[in-house]
């Protein structure tokens, strides 16, 4: 994924940037990109296709209040202080603040 995610975005952005072209189709100039030659036409179908994905507008206002809401929450456990303290018990020859070793040979 760490090499396919960036190969598939230098592709989208070479295409978008590299072979730009438009038709005039009933009088209205439509401009889209795609590594085809210059010389071609678009069916009604992919016209109004390549109109409705350009004007496609996807908005994250919606997603905005629970998101809002979550982050508050965790704000609010977060900002809560602690009640609860540590107590380390003493042995007999002080306070052993050592972890047990993790691995055995």
């Amino acid at each position: 994924m760490k090499f396919f995610l960036p190969l598939l975005f230098l592709m989208y952005w070479g295409s978008i940037t590299l072979f730009a072209h438009s038709h005039v189709v009933n009088g209205v100039i439509m401009v889209h990109s795609h590594p085809f030659k210059a010389d071609h036409q678009h069916t009604q179908a992919e016209a109004e296709t390549i109109l409705f994905l350009g004007h496609y507008v996807a908005s994250s206002l919606p997603a905005l209040g629970p998101a809002v809401l979550c982050f508050f929450f965790l704000l609010g456990v977060l900002a809560v202080p602690r009640t609860v303290s540590l107590a380390l018990s003493q042995g007999e020859d002080g306070i052993r603040l050592r972890a047990p070793p993790f691995r055995v040979f």
